[in-house]
């Protein structure tokens, strides 16, 4: 989303955005993965207040309207960026999904071998 927002900026002027994203009923806060793509997606032109994010706690619409398993209600994370044109004749949708929280260990695990391998060549930074 990143080289799209520097490559094609303003491709989106015009288009509403729609932002939904759904958590575990404990996160509080609103994702932060949303708002780095929806800050891409103001670099290609689209205007959104942050404050217009879908936050999506409660178990029972996670299930039914999200599509949420229930055996990863207690760890996912399902986003949905939906893009429309100003006339309402195109439309573009985005989706990120995870269940389970294994990804994230994982990405944890890859850090850390990564930084080992660093201090162990004496990297500067």
């Amino acid at each position: 989303m990143e080289i799209m927002a520097e490559q094609f900026p303003g491709a989106f002027s015009g288009y509403s955005l729609q932002v939904m994203e759904s958590h575990q009923a404990g996160k509080l806060d609103t994702s932060g993965t949303a708002k780095a793509i929806i800050s891409c997606f103001q670099k290609l032109g689209v205007s959104f207040d942050m404050d217009q994010i879908q936050m999506i706690r409660d178990p029972k619409q996670q299930i039914e309207m999200v599509g949420v398993p229930e055996e990863h209600l207690s760890g996912h994370a399902f986003h949905l960026y939906h893009l429309t044109s100003p006339d309402q004749t195109v439309s573009f949708e985005f989706q990120h999904n995870v269940c389970g929280r294994s990804i994230y260990a994982e990405g944890t695990v890859d850090a850390i071998l990564f930084l080992a391998k660093k201090v162990k060549s004496k990297a500067d930074k």
